[in-house]
């Protein structure tokens, strides 16, 4: 897999130096330096991240994508993370489509950052199947194959019923040397009734453990100016990432969730949730109340059982100054009463800056961050980046 990865940098480059003479790319950099100061210690850190798509007129069904980002912590050395790099086709016709490299997969139960083929195929038109096979990418996402021998394969069906409705079917297997890791099989639906009702039910079960992995169902319902959501989940502890930047773990839990939102007028939208979880050893509720409006949004949290209680109050606001400078303010206020450790505190969090275009492709962000509580008195942050978007 090291191999093929060099191979699609060579490809893009035999793409730029080829005879198409039309060679198209876009994409954005973006240069960020983090520095915090805290009683503890004292540190920058600096990030390069690079995003680009390249292709050419010789070949309109074919391009090269990839996101990457060169990093500098403290004074470690330099690392570097491939989160995704790729050749992509697609058939005239749109209907197949074949990706090579390390790449997001996320149908169904096939979830994470993967290297490896995908094959994708429309055959009819309400029809889609897809089919993966590869490897498990780095954990820290370095340009190379990882050290264990493992495999991934997967498979992904859905169908587009004659009404508003779609079935999904999809199975996942992860395999190493010691044998299989993880087997998934999960079915989902998804739809619509009538103008306003919205559904979705989804199953996954864990065909190792022979027990049900994870179920979710959700009713959304909007009429004029209201909305209403009911949801229900349940889930075995497993392991998710967001692709690019976080690996996270979820324990074992089962939620009741029930909303309602009401939209004013094109400028205010108002909301209220309420959120019952139920861990293995104890059970929280959660009440959100928030409203916003096209500068902003405020909000407050009461909450208690699970970790302990909570009342707090949040804002933000995004006010543009000029045409092209915005003002970015956040800020919030907890009482925490932590059960298990028997502590009652406030803590306080303020962020502020600006956010500069001087032009079309560039922005430039400034931030001051400060966070007030029992371990963090002094704890000061900034945040300084550069974005700029490229074409040709």
């Amino acid at each position: 897999m090291m191999v093929l990865l060099k191979r699609v940098w060579i490809l893009a480059l035999l793409l730029s130096l080829s005879g198409y003479a039309q060679v198209h790319y876009s994409g954005f950099l973006r240069s960020s330096v983090y520095s915090f100061n805290t009683p503890e210690v004292q540190q920058g850190n600096f990030y390069q991240a690079l995003n680009f798509r390249l292709s050419a007129e010789g070949l309109p069904n074919f391009y090269v994508g990839s996101h990457l980002q060169v990093a500098k912590i403290g004074e470690d050395d330099w690392s570097e993370r491939v989160y995704n790099m790729f050749a992509d086709w697609r058939s005239a016709s749109r209907q197949y489509q074949i990706r090579l490299g390390r790449q997001f997969v996320y149908e169904g139960t096939i979830n994470g950052t993967m290297d490896g083929l995908l094959l994708s195929a429309s055959p009819f038109r309400r029809l889609t199947v897809k089919v993966f096979a590869g490897l498990e990418s780095p954990l820290n996402r370095d340009l190379k194959i990882v050290e264990t021998d493992s495999t991934a394969v997967g498979a992904y069906l859905s169908y587009r019923m004659p009404f508003d409705a779609k079935v999904e079917v999809s199975y996942f297997q992860r395999e190493r040397t010691s044998g299989t890791i993880w087997q998934l099989v999960g079915g989902a639906l998804t739809g619509k009734i009538g103008q306003g009702l919205y559904y979705q039910a989804q199953v996954d079960h864990n065909l190792l453990s022979e027990e049900l992995q994870g179920m979710r169902y959700r009713l959304t319902y909007y009429k004029e100016k209201w909305g209403l959501n009911a949801e229900y989940s349940q889930q075995e502890p497993r392991l998710l990432e967001d692709s690019f930047f976080r690996l996270f773990q979820i324990d074992a839990y089962q939620q009741y969730r029930g909303g309602v939102t009401y939209q004013l007028d094109e400028n205010y939208l108002f909301g209220m949730q309420y959120i019952f979880t139920d861990y293995a050893l104890d059970q929280g509720n959660q009440i959100v109340l928030n409203g916003a409006n096209q500068f902003g949004s405020v909000g407050v949290v009461f909450q208690d059982g699970y970790a302990g209680n909570n009342v707090g109050l949040y804002g933000e606001i995004n006010y543009d100054l000029m045409q092209n400078l915005t003002l970015r303010l956040y800020g919030s206020r907890y009482t925490y009463e932590l059960q298990t450790t028997d502590i009652s505190e406030e803590a306080t969090a303020f962020s502020g800056g600006l956010i500069y275009r001087p032009f079309k492709p560039l922005a430039l962000q400034a931030e001051v961050q400060q966070s007030i509580n029992s371990d963090a008195d002094k704890d000061v942050r900034g945040l300084f980046r550069l974005n700029y978007a490229f074409r040709r």
